[in-house]
Order: structure tokens, then C-alpha cells, then sequence
């Protein structure tokens, strides 16, 4: 990946043939992998979307807001990722396979603690925090339930974050991808039994409902990281890394690792404030409008539907930062500049075909969440016409201004750039998305529609001030 092929011969709609090969190489076991463990969560909605019409609605706003919360707490953890992909990604293109190991045994280290310490705080502080999440005291209930047996996988997406950027740092993404693929085929058989329960040949398992998909969840996370740890532990790896000896513990390195990873983590906790903020105002419309948790319901559909878009675009973006790393590792800062462009170029194209999809087939696809039951739909069709307008908008516009944002997100997180994010992220959102949101939707009524106008100008702006910052160049400067 740090070889430069020199100009390019030929371009094919502005890309390299050349990069854009290492590109794919390297990003598709990233892409398959990220959108496979947020399958996980996509999931529960869609097997919840299958209970009863009046669980099933108030059940998937529940989650949502649920999500928000993992979101927060375990994005915060999984920021240890950025310290460790950066940091490893160096050393293993200065050929010193040693301090690469070093990286990721105090990146477990660090991750143990702090997920520790942010478990026992998260899962004290879930009732005050629905509150804010959520004006609906159904919604706050599940939620609430949901949130405390969810909130158990803390560390386990803490440790798989250690491990995973380990090995996308190194350039071995299928490690991550094939343990994503073997979690969610986890989760779905956990998630079948247990929220719809079992009774057959006297084995009998009781059924748990929205509560069964979040056990689900939580019983594939641990799956997952335990396969990943036995991965690490095979000889190959072990002597070429010696990832496992106390020795290799060091608080200057550990201390590195946080200082790179603590501003991505604040980032990302900007990022679900904003979020929280954004789904306590369309709970907002739903109290002016007295309709339950109808737009709730629908915001949580179409941010999943767009999550693929966003998961896709972290994906390529996580590659970015990779092949950025690896290439400012061998002095080669002109060739992770030309990474950059052509990732940023592969996203928006690929979202921007993802987005013509949905827009032309909004319905079919808000019906894999929503399906029709045999004794009425009322609240069911309800959410689904509250929800399409939006989805549509957000599959045009939403899709590739996000891809663009999100690739330079990453780009810049690989440089080290992270401070500087965190800036962007805090703007973005408290000047713009949430201020925003709540002047279209609630002071102008124009509803959840409003909503997504929104977080369509929050991802322009995110596009505009990540792509000034590369322009500048400065992260060409930094050392790690």
C-alpha cells in the first residue's frame, strides 16, 4: 500500500485505476465487517418490527433511543480504535513488528480500565438519561429495560475495538470482518429464540420480547470478542507481536494511545449528544401532535436505513486512515494525500448509487421493518407514511454529502488530527443540527421532515470544514 505507482496513465471518472484497486482491497473486508456488527442492531429492529402492532411501535422507538445511549458510551470506549490504528499502522510500516504488538497490549489495558469505570457510570445513570431522550413514558420505560441489559456488552465493545484496529492497522482486515459475520449469525438465532420464545420437544424458552433482542445482542458481543482474542493467541501471531506479556506494558504508550483516542472519544460523545438532542425533539413533535410514538418510531427506522450509508462510509473511511497511516509511516505524504481523494471520490459514488435506490423504493424498504400484521396495521402505517418523505430526502441528499464527510472524518483521525474533529463534530452540532432541527421542526412545524433538512445542512457542514482542514495540509505535518 506504500509503493507510489506514479501519475496515473489513465483516469476512469477522476479515479486511479491503480489506488482505487488497494482501495477495494483493502476496504471491502472493512465495509462487509462494520456493516455485519451493525447488522446487530439493525436487526433487533427488524425483529421487533414483527411483534404485535402495539409493542412493535412504541418497541422501536425504544430502541433508538436505546441506541443512542450504547452509541454514546460505547463510542466513547471504541475511540481507543483511533490511538491504536494510527499508532500501529506506524509502526508496522517502519517494520518494527514489536512496538506494533506494544500498541495493542496497552491498548487492551486501557481499554479494560476504562470500560470498567464507564460501565458501572452508564448503567447507574440510564433513568435520568431516557428522560432526556424521550418525552414518552412508554418509550422511557422499555427503553430503560433495554438500555440496562445492552449497556452489559461495554466492555466487550470496548476490547473488540482494541483488537479490530490492531489488525486494520496492519493491513489483516479480514480478521474483523470474518468475526463480525460469525457474531451476527449469533445474534440472529439468539435473537429468534429469545424474542419470540420456544416451546418444542420439551425444551421450552420463555418469550422475552423487545427485552430477547437485547440479551441477543449482548450474547454475541462477548462470541465475538472471545473468537478475536483466540485469534491473537495463535503461535503466528504471538511470535511476531508478543502481544500478551506484561512486559510490554508502558504508560508512555498507553498514555499515547489515550491522548490520539480521548478526542475522537469526546468527539463521538458531541456526536450522541446531538443525536439524543435530535430524538428528544421529534419525541417533541410527537407530544404536539398527541400521536404516541409515531415519529419516533419513523426517525428510528430511517436513521438505521441510513446507517448503512453512514457504516459504509466509516468503512471506506477506516481504510482511508489506514492506507493514510501506513503511507505517512513510510514518508510517502503525497501518496496518502491521493488516497484520500480517491477514497472520498469511491464513497460518493457508491452512496450516491445507494441513495437513487432507496429514493425510488422508499416503501418496500420501510415495510422490512414495518411488516403488516394479520390484525391491523393502524400504527404500523402511520409511522411508515410519517417516515417516507424523509427517507427519500435523506437517500438523495443525506447519502453522498455524509460519504464525503465521513471519509474525511477518518482521513484526518489517521493523521492525528483528532483534536480538530472534536472542534468540527461540537460545531456542527450545537451550532447547526440541533438549533436547527428544533427552529424547522417545532418553532416552523414543518415536523420530523424538518428533522432531516437538518441533518442533511449538519453533513454538508461537516463536508465543508473536514475538507478545508485537508486542503490545508497541516496533518501532513504531524508525528505520532
Amino acid at each position: 500500500y506504500t509503493h507510489d505507482p506514479g501519475p496515473p496513465k489513465f483516469r476512469w471518472f477522476f479515479l486511479e485505476p491503480i489506488l482505487l484497486a488497494r482501495i477495494v482491497h483493502l476496504g471491502w473486508p472493512v465495509i462487509v465487517g462494520m456493516l455485519t456488527q451493525t447488522a446487530i442492531n439493525t436487526i433487533d429492529l427488524l425483529m421487533v418490527g414483527r411483534l404485535d402492532d402495539s409493542v412493535a411501535v412504541p418497541g422501536t422507538a425504544a430502541i433508538m433511543a436505546s441506541v443512542v445511549l450504547l452509541w454514546a458510551y460505547g463510542g466513547f470506549l471504541s475511540a481507543i480504535s483511533v490511538g491504536t490504528q494510527a499508532l500501529s499502522a506506524r509502526r508496522f510500516s517502519e517494520g518494527d513488528l514489536r512496538s506494533a504488538g506494544i500498541v495493542l497490549s496497552n491498548s487492551v489495558a486501557v481499554s479494560v480500565v476504562a470500560s470498567s469505570i464507564i460501565s458501572i457510570i452508564a448503567i447507574a445513570m440510564i433513568e435520568p438519561t431516557m428522560t432526556l431522550l424521550s418525552k414518552n413514558p412508554e418509550v422511557q420505560a422499555i427503553g430503560s429495560e433495554y438500555s440496562r441489559i445492552r449497556l452489559l456488552s461495554l466492555p466487550s465493545m470496548a476490547l473488540m475495538a482494541s483488537f479490530k484496529s490492531f489488525y486494520d492497522g496492519i493491513g489483516s482486515v479480514r480478521v474483523h470482518m470474518t468475526v463480525a459475520i460469525i457474531m451476527n449469525l449469533v445474534n440472529v438465532i439468539g435473537n429468534y429464540f429469545l424474542i419470540y420464545g420456544f416451546n418444542q420437544g420439551g425444551i421450552v424458552i420463555e418469550s422475552l420480547g423487545v427485552y430477547g433482542a437485547a440479551w441477543g445482542s449482548v450474547i454475541s458481543s462477548y462470541v465475538g470478542l472471545l473468537i478475536m482474542i483466540l485469534w491473537a493467541l495463535r503461535k503466528h501471531d504471538r511470535t511476531r507481536f508478543h502481544v500478551f506479556a506484561f512486559k510490554n506494558l508502558s504508560k508512555q504508550v498507553a498514555f499515547t494511545i489515550a491522548r490520539l483516542s480521548v478526542w475522537s472519544g469526546l468527539a463521538t460523545v458531541v456526536l450522541m449528544a446531538g443525536v439524543g438532542l435530535f430524538n428528544y425533539i421529534v419525541s417533541s413533535i410527537d407530544e404536539m401532535q398527541g400521536g404516541g410514538s409515531i415519529n419516533a418510531s419513523a426517525a428510528s427506522i430511517i436513521t438505521h436505513v441510513m446507517m448503512l450509508v453512514f457504516m459504509t462510509c466509516l468503512a471506506f473511511g477506516t481504510s482511508t486512515a489506514t492506507l493514510v497511516s501506513q503511507s505517512i509511516g513510510a514518508k510517502n505524504v503525497k501518496l496518502a494525500e491521493r488516497y484520500v481523494k480517491q477514497c472520498v471520490l469511491v464513497a460518493v459514488y457508491v452512496m450516491t448509487t445507494l441513495g437513487l435506490i432507496v429514493f425510488l423504493f422508499p416503501k418496500p424498504i420501510l415495510l422490512l421493518f414495518l411488516p403488516p400484521d394479520l390484525e391491523g396495521n393502524h400504527l404500523k402505517d402511520l409511522v411508515i407514511n410519517a417516515a417516507m418523505p424523509s427517507l427519500k430526502m435523506s437517500a438523495l441528499l443525506l447519502s453522498p454529502t455524509a460519504a464525503a464527510g465521513l471519509v474525511l472524518t477518518q482521513a484526518l483521525y489517521g493523521a492525528g488530527e483528532t483534536r480538530y474533529v472534536l472542534i468540527v463534530e461540537f460545531i456542527c452540532h450545537f451550532f447547526c443540527l440541533v438549533p436547527l432541527a428544533w427552529f424547522l421542526a417545532i418553532y416552523l412545524e414543518i415536523g420530523i421532515l424538518g428533522c432531516w433538512i437538518a441533518a442533511i445542512t449538519y453533513a454538508s457542514c461537516l463536508m465543508l470544514l473536514t475538507g478545508f482542514r485537508f486542503m490545508q495540509g497541516k496533518w501532513k505535518k504531524l508525528s505520532l
